[in-house]
């Protein structure tokens, strides 16, 4: 027994000393997870960091178990760092590969605001990690940092990897003297393009890191020729859809038409047009029609028509920076009845006037009155003189209107009384001008009556028809209201209509054409396409504020750059 209790501590032995000679030869071969000396680390992601004001920072190697692969040096080098970034600097920082990432992260990462991803080296454990999480991350979510050898070229180690337009990843390799670091900003207008690199910066141990001064799209301003599908929908003024001899798409013409060709020259780029049925509504299947189906299934890389902003479209695409915001109302053809106004001919005085007026022809009756019976009482006349009949108090009031009316009076003999009958003509001129131009004024203008202001009234009516352009947000809005009111149109009127217009020129011709019928449109469109219809239309009160945009798919990479350029030409 004793005998096999010695033998066996000696073969124990004798296998510790062979494990430790096998790990400690594998652990000279391996290479070192840190490529650079710890300092360079330090400050070089501590101003990378600082440029871009990140939240957190992951540092990412290639071995799931540093200590067992690389060794307690390089294990001690990571902590080192980690403890420098989170102790001295106060940054969130882990360290971990992109195996444990996956598992432990996965797609949650959109709930990290703003990282930065650091890949410390560039040994083929890392990288081939690297791009098997770059098929299925969004690239241009997170700032990436990538620490490359000096024989490493940035093209080899990122040839299997989808660098899109809007990500930001860095190279950082040694400069010529081996005492600084030259940052390179790499990306790729498209998936088929090659790999484009420019300065972004540099580092050394004295002034460390310096990033550039200019913001990320007016660095990359340029697509080079690259090529942008447009679709857009016919809706005459604002997007005419024009076509070549072969009956195709060949420009966009209007408003819309304007804003892309700005774009064409600001971004360097070319457009291939389609045109799309409607603008596109989400159905109960959670497919969509229209433009927006074309976004979603990446047949199209940029909507260039009217498109409302809405919840449910932004769940399925990303909206560019607004083109202008309005009113959506419903429009119904302007009355042919006149309404009768029996305060007509009283309006064009104010109620004081008139009872001055009426007052002067009392006091001027009066007046008359007093002075004809005067010259019968004095002797102050001759008798040839006083007047011969006697008018009573009611014959004098008649006669005095009769002056403001344009009529003559009878002459009196009397010098008082003539003097009273000329300032009673020369009044009843003045006036009797003014209120036959205010009269014609009121007559000549041409006044309606309302059938009703609000949707409620247009529901409670019950006489007319309501439709909005099919296959529209406008659509949605109504299908999805918790608006009470506008519940009860959706299935009473709007639920009905079979045959809705397919634009906005359409759906006001048909206001115009058809009897009693109601349509809700934009008021800029209203004011554009009034001159175009048949009729006058008249909006009811506003439903609700919106806003209009272009649109791009939801992971799109030229969003940013389309946006810039919208600001810089003003459509903002």
């Amino acid at each position: 027994m004793l005998r096999f209790r010695r033998e066996f501590c000696a073969t124990l032995l004798l296998l510790c000393v062979s494990r430790s000679t096998c790990l400690s030869a594998s652990l000279a071969d391996a290479e070192p997870v840190l490529i650079r000396p710890l300092k360079v680390y330090e400050s070089l992601i501590k101003g990378v960091h600082d440029h871009f004001n990140n939240t957190c920072i992951i540092l990412f190697h290639g071995t799931m178990n540093v200590i067992e692969k690389k060794g307690l040096e390089d294990m001690e080098g990571l902590l080192a760092l980690q403890r420098y970034l989170s102790g001295s600097l106060n940054i969130r920082t882990v360290i971990m590969d992109f195996s444990m990432f996956k598992d432990r992260v996965g797609k949650t990462y959109h709930h990290i605001k703003r990282p930065l991803f650091v890949l410390l080296n560039d040994l083929d454990e890392i990288r081939e990690q690297f791009i098997s999480v770059s098929k299925w991350i969004t690239m241009s979510y997170p700032t990436w940092l990538l620490f490359l050898r000096d024989g490493t070229r940035f093209d080899e180690f990122l040839s299997n990897v989808y660098v899109p337009f809007d990500c930001i990843l860095m190279v950082t390799q040694r400069d010529s003297k081996g005492t600084g670091e030259i940052v390179r900003d790499v990306y790729q207008i498209s998936k088929e393009d090659n790999l484009r690199s420019m300065k972004f910066g540099e580092w050394n141990a004295r002034e460390g890191f310096q990033g550039p001064q200019l913001g990320l799209y007016q660095r990359r301003n340029d697509l080079n020729g690259r090529n942008i599908r447009v679709v857009s929908v016919h809706d005459p003024p604002v997007s005419r859809i024009i076509r070549n001899k072969a009956g195709q798409p060949s420009r966009i013409g209007g408003f819309f038409g304007e804003v892309i060709q700005l774009l064409q020259e600001g971004m360097n780029c070319t457009f291939t047009y389609m045109e799309a049925s409607s603008w596109g509504t989400r159905l109960p299947n959670g497919t969509w029609t229209g433009s927006i189906r074309m976004l979603v299934e990446d047949k199209a890389d940029l909507a260039a028509t009217e498109l409302m902003m809405s919840s449910d479209r932004l769940e399925a695409i990303k909206f560019t920076t607004p083109v202008y915001s309005t009113k959506c109302r419903a429009y119904i053809r302007r009355p042919d009845t006149t309404a009768v106004k029996w305060n007509t001919y009283l309006a064009p005085f104010a109620f004081n006037v008139w009872n001055a007026i009426g007052l002067t022809v009392v006091v001027v009756a009066l007046t008359i009155t007093g002075i004809d019976v005067l010259s019968r009482k004095v002797n102050w006349f001759p008798v040839d003189l006083r007047p011969n009949s006697r008018s009573t108090l009611s014959e004098i009031l008649f006669y005095v209107f009769g002056a403001f009316c344009g009529q003559g009076m009878e002459p009196s003999p009397l010098d008082p009384t003539r003097l009273v009958h000329l300032n009673v003509h020369l009044t009843g001129v003045v006036v009797l001008a003014a209120y036959s131009a205010a009269l014609i004024s009121f007559l000549a203008i041409k006044t309606f009556v309302m059938p009703f202001t609000t949707m409620e009234g247009l529901l409670k009516d019950g006489t007319y028809r309501f439709a909005v352009v099919g296959d529209s947000a406008d659509y949605s809005f109504f299908q999805n209201t918790s608006d009470t009111v506008l519940t009860v149109m959706f299935e009473e009127l709007l639920a009905r209509e079979l045959d809705l217009p397919v634009n906005y020129f359409d759906g006001l011709n048909r206001v115009c054409q058809e009897k009693k019928y109601a349509f809700m449109t934009l008021d800029n469109m209203a004011t554009v396409l009034q001159g175009k219809v048949e009729c006058a239309v008249e909006p009811l009160d506003a439903i609700m504020q919106t806003t209009i945009a272009m649109a791009v798919p939801s992971h799109s990479p030229y969003r940013g750059i389309i946006d810039t350029k919208q600001n810089l030409v003003g459509l903002r």
